[in-house]
């Protein structure tokens, strides 16, 4: 899918990351010449298979699309020359890592951050939970008992519910219901009072 036929706007951001020399040769084109920078990148991406060809000057580059493990959030200044205020952009969670060979079977997750402290980020701090069965048995039991009820409900011609209190008092009932609720009153009953 080529961005520019389509005219699809990415919401989105995703970091570009170019080999060694392109990388140089692009930051170096982004500081000289920024407007130039346009014209020398396109970038043409695969939604279904992750996959994307990048196209640099005269040379071509095959990335593929990973997620990352962490969510980057990407802030904009200077906007009306106000250099005090950071405005959020966007959330960035993807990355398109390039090589100058084309790589297939590429996993569509990393277990890497974006930075060196973050190396390995997805096994340190996020583990796997532990199973506990015997919580699982009695949730699955709960949820086709509940299945059931639910079921002999709709077939049933009609159906009628009553609130039943723990304590017999009905007096507790009712104050239950007005710690809930509040004093309960209809329309004729509400006074209201403007403030001047």
């Amino acid at each position: 899918m080529d961005l520019e036929e389509d005219k699809i706007d990415l919401e989105e951001q995703f970091i570009l990351r170019l080999p060694h020399e392109e990388a140089a040769m692009f930051r170096e084109v982004l500081r000289t010449k920024p407007d130039k920078a346009k014209r020398l990148l396109k970038i043409s991406l695969n939604p279904d298979t992750n996959q994307g060809t990048v196209y640099f000057a005269k040379s071509v580059m095959y990335g593929t699309l990973k997620k990352l493990p962490t969510i980057i959030e990407s802030y904009k200044t200077n906007v009306c020359k106000d250099t005090a205020s950071l405005y959020k952009t966007a959330d960035i969670c993807q990355i398109l890592d390039c090589t100058t060979q084309p790589e297939f079977k590429a996993k569509p997750g990393t277990i890497h951050g974006y930075c060196p402290p973050l190396k390995n980020v997805k096994n340190k701090r996020f583990r796997r939970t532990l199973y506990n069965t015997d919580f699982a048995v009695e949730a699955e039991t709960v949820t086709k008992e509940l299945y059931y009820l639910l079921s002999t409900d709709l077939e049933a011609v009609s159906s009628r519910f009553e609130v039943l209190y723990e304590d017999n008092g009905s007096n507790a009932g009712k104050q239950y219901e007005k710690s809930l609720f509040g004093q309960l009153s209809s329309d004729s009953e509400v006074n209201v009072c403007y403030f001047k």
